[in-house]
């Protein structure tokens, strides 16, 4: 019997030691984070006086449908001569932010609508060159990934947004975080010249949600962040067609992009 023990004792002993003789930096070995795809963040620049910009909105509802809407995250933006600011009769869709993006202290100067820019790295006034540069830059590869929680309080029309972001590779840039409204039914000049009232107006940009051109966000390889921000709905805005849009962009053009809506859908919940 104290054999035994005293066998068990050496044994541990052994244990003991053999562990003791392992360098802090070799008990762990570091794994790079796995690459993601690259969404692609579509800057629709347009107008409801606009007659060709319901063709350039049908070709990205199109590329949306066949490279999910996971993938192609696409906001309009309503401004220029061929916006709408809106009257007593006729909801309007222009905002400042909007009209400040389309002067030209934005990341390039918008010279006409529609006007496509895709991941801010390539753009074009011609609705039959959008595919192209789509496919382009949905090759490539994240250097971060980016998800979104929304906590949305329906008493005070609130919505918490927490991004979180994880470096696949070294990062600098800014974060820039938008609001977004679907469903909204109003005029449009159609492609014919006539004009439709009833028109259904998607990914529509509402208003930004940080500084208007972003905060500074830097990221070592590996490293995680989060950054909270709130937002009040407006009166006039409808919660459930409500999305928050989230985006990293640099010189280089947008890095990463996501959407997430306000109000969770059924399979969203399921998908957590």
């Amino acid at each position: 019997m104290k054999l035994r023990n005293m066998l068990f004792a050496a044994a541990a002993l052994l244990v003991a030691t053999s562990c003791s003789n392992i360098g802090e930096d070799e008990r762990y070995t570091y794994v790079k984070p796995a690459e993601v795809g690259r969404a692609v963040l579509i800057e629709d620049f347009t107008g409801q006086k606009c007659s060709n910009c319901p063709t350039a909105n049908d070709i990205v509802k199109g590329l949306m449908e066949q490279y999910g809407e996971d993938n192609i995250i696409a906001v309009g933006i309503h401004s220029g001569p061929l916006g709408f600011k809106g009257n007593a009769k006729n909801i309007g869709l222009v905002t400042a932010t909007g009209e400040e993006y389309y002067k030209g202290s934005y990341h390039v100067a918008i010279p006409s609508q529609p006007f496509v820019l895709c991941n801010r790295s390539t753009s074009t006034p011609k609705t039959d060159e959008i595919a192209t540069l789509v496919y382009n830059e949905i090759q490539k590869k994240a250097p971060l990934s980016i998800t979104l929680d929304n906590t949305y309080d329906a008493s005070t029309r609130t919505v918490t947004i927490d991004v979180n972001m994880l470096g696949i590779e070294g990062v600098s840039g800014k974060l820039q975080v938008w609001a977004v409204e679907d469903s909204i039914v109003a005029m449009q000049t159609l492609p014919s010249g006539s004009v439709q009232m009833d028109y259904t107006h998607n990914h529509v940009f509402r208003t930004t949600v940080n500084d208007k051109w972003g905060d500074d966000i830097s990221l070592a390889e590996g490293a995680t962040a989060t950054k909270q921000y709130t937002l009040k709905l407006e009166d006039n805005w409808v919660d459930k067609h409500m999305a928050i849009v989230a985006f990293v962009y640099n010189s280089d053009g947008v890095l990463q992009t996501t959407r997430k809506a306000v109000i969770a859908t059924t399979s969203e919940e399921e998908n957590k």
